[in-house]
């Protein structure tokens, strides 16, 4: 690791969170290579991910037009919130991805670290398809493991520790804004905890 890779990864801020995590060892050439918006898987795990990467896009659009055109900006919010619907609803139907369980996982904008029944090979290159509660947003991330050490508990689980290889600004936007939005809501979990 380079010492400003090192850097880079400080950074982030990480979490204790609970996503829906996939993962399987592929080839590293598996990798897909620079990815347009365009460019991104159409089925319905990765939609909402690509309508908030295009949400992102007219936001500035959006808010020129609220300003200049208060109606059309707010029947233009309106379209918006139900295409957001539709795309939940979609994702929502696929049975398969709500019946798993979530997982324990130390969430960063660089990386995650996870518990897994098996280790995996330092140096692997992890597919990682992760489901974001509760706004359900479907991300496919490439990683390299770290770090995978035994929990030591006779479970024969591991401690895996993965660095996102190849994610783009957009995705890493839509981590980092998960990450504060969870982080502000664990605060605020704690602090009516404490005042109870």
């Amino acid at each position: 690791m380079q010492p400003d890779e090192s850097n880079e990864r400080r950074r982030y801020f990480r979490i204790e969170d609970e996503v829906i995590l996939f993962c399987r060892v592929i080839r590293p050439e598996e990798v897909p290579g620079e990815r347009t918006l365009d460019g991104y898987e159409s089925d319905s795990f990765s939609l909402p991910a690509k309508l908030e990467m295009l949400t992102r896009e007219s936001r500035p659009h959006l808010r020129r037009i609220e300003r200049e055109y208060p109606e059309v900006g707010g029947f233009l919010r309106t379209l918006e919130q139900k295409i957001d619907l539709i795309a939940h609803a979609v994702i929502s139907s696929e049975s398969e991805l709500l019946e798993q369980p979530t997982r324990k996982v130390t969430l960063s904008a660089s990386g995650l670290a996870f518990v897994s029944e098996g280790g995996f090979d330092l140096g692997s290159t992890l597919e990682l398809k992760m489901v974001l509660p509760p706004a359900l947003v479907g991300l496919i991330a490439y990683g390299r493991v770290v770090s995978c050490q035994s929990t030591g508990f006779g479970d024969g689980g591991y401690y895996v520790a993965v660095d996102f290889m190849g994610l783009r600004e957009m995705e890493r936007e839509l981590l980092v804004r998960h990450i504060v939005k969870r982080q502000m809501q664990q605060l605020r979990e704690r602090k009516q905890a404490s005042e109870q």
